[in-house]
């Protein structure tokens, strides 16, 4: 049973370095160097109005004592 899933996790990493292997970056990263230029994506200015209120930070924080919790107690 151990071998059926060390050949599975085997294939998955042999498929996912394949898969960056063929990747072409340099394609990448010039495409990704346009999109920021043209949408201002190194703009290093914060849009008050869409970050997030002291309730919405407070449910994210809490959210992870509620997953500590459940999984200590499961």
């Amino acid at each position: 049973m151990t071998k059926k899933y060390l050949a599975i996790a085997a294939l998955l990493c042999l498929v996912l370095f394949v898969g960056a292997v063929c990747l072409d970056m340099d394609t990448v990263q010039a495409q990704s160097n346009e999109f920021a230029s043209k949408t201002g994506l190194g703009n290093k200015e914060f849009d008050k109005q869409k970050l997030p209120g002291k309730l919405e930070v407070s449910l994210g924080v809490g959210s992870i004592f509620v997953m500590i919790a459940v999984l200590k107690y499961l």
